[in-house]
């Protein structure tokens, strides 16, 4: 699968007062439908979809050549221990037609993310929604994970109980043209899962493939090329030092989105006049893409302070952290 596969969803998923959320989506083969509610920043990780309340998006993950060897992971009702910069404390698995499970923990950190994972008919996409002591916090398409680094009502406080319900709400099925609703299956798994965020130096990276890596080719953003978007702003890391920091200056266009892809662990922290916009995150050696909502109709002013107007001088930078390998970002113009 390669970028111009996959239609980026800038949308958020949550109610008024939730925090940000965040689409990761990768799709497999099955277009899935998300409801858009508000927009947001998205991104995609290696294995799986991710919705996060701490706003940043994404693109897919291309193909690619070299595959390094992991080691055995160890699993928790089937997730795997460690996951895009979390390690799972806590799982519960379901059985169709029973549609909910409930899992309480106590959590010993307040930057949480959650996994969930549904198995049904190869033709079906399940449907979730998500609470959290009582309040609807996510809905949507199962197969993902959301983050909350920041909670507001009801508050998650370490060292005191949390209440989280996962509940099957519906099915869909893709027709070769769009999704359509389908009766939820009668036999079928569910699982979701809380993970803790953990610093970087402990996460347990897998091996870095041997060899060369392979170029980052064919990943500009979903129906943009060279040619189809001559007024993409396109940053590539320095060839000789991808840890390099690179500033752009330019004279600004609204922006439909900033599009990112690396292929090594590490993050990328954009910066507009100085102020920090979105850091993308990578944990393996997986090209993928992570990626955010532009500025346009001004969606920059209350979050950042931010509202450059067209024909501005205004300084792009990009801070790599950890990374080891060559990088992208795209600042794609409204069109």
């Amino acid at each position: 699968m390669n970028t111009t596969e996959l239609r980026q969803l800038l949308d958020e998923r949550s109610d008024a007062s939730a925090d940000r959320v965040m689409h990761h989506l990768r799709l497999q083969g099955v277009a899935t439908k998300v409801r858009r509610r508000r927009r947001r920043r998205v991104a995609a990780w290696a294995a799986c979809a991710v919705v996060a309340l701490a706003g940043i998006a994404a693109v897919v993950v291309p193909d690619r050549t070299t595959t390094p060897i992991t080691p055995a992971i160890r699993t928790i009702e089937g997730f795997p221990e460690y996951a895009g910069g979390a390690r799972v404390v806590a799982a519960k698995s379901g059985a169709l037609p029973a549609r909910r499970v409930e899992l309480t923990i106590t959590p010993g950190a307040a930057d949480l993310v959650i996994f969930s994972r549904c198995d049904a008919a190869d033709d079906l996409v399940l449907q979730e929604k998500i609470t959290v002591n009582g309040r609807d916090v996510l809905n949507g398409t199962c197969g993902g994970a959301a983050r909350w680094s920041k909670w507001t009502n009801p508050s998650v406080v370490v060292g005191q109980p949390t209440t989280f319900v996962m509940t099957i709400t519906g099915a869909e099925r893709f027709d070769g043209a769009q999704n359509t609703a389908a009766p939820v299956p009668s036999t079928g798994a569910f699982a979701f899962a809380i993970g803790e965020r953990i610093e970087f130096a402990q996460f347990p990276l897998p091996p870095r493939p041997s060899g060369t890596l392979a170029p980052l080719t064919g990943t500009l953003p979903a129906g943009c090329t060279e040619q189809l978007c001559p007024g993409a702003v396109i940053i590539r890391s320095d060839p000789a030092d991808p840890t390099t920091v690179v500033r752009r200056t330019l004279t600004w266009k609204p922006l439909q989105s900033i599009d990112m892809v690396a292929q090594t662990p590490g993050y990328l922290h954009v910066r507009v006049d100085g102020v920090q916009v979105v850091t993308g995150e990578w944990w393996d050696y997986q090209v993928a893409g992570y990626g955010m909502y532009g500025d346009r109709e001004g969606a920059w002013r209350a979050e950042f302070g931010l509202d450059p107007r067209p024909g501005d001088e205004v300084t792009i930078e990009i801070v790599p952290e950890h990374v080891t390998g060559a990088w992208q970002v795209v600042l794609q113009p409204v069109s």
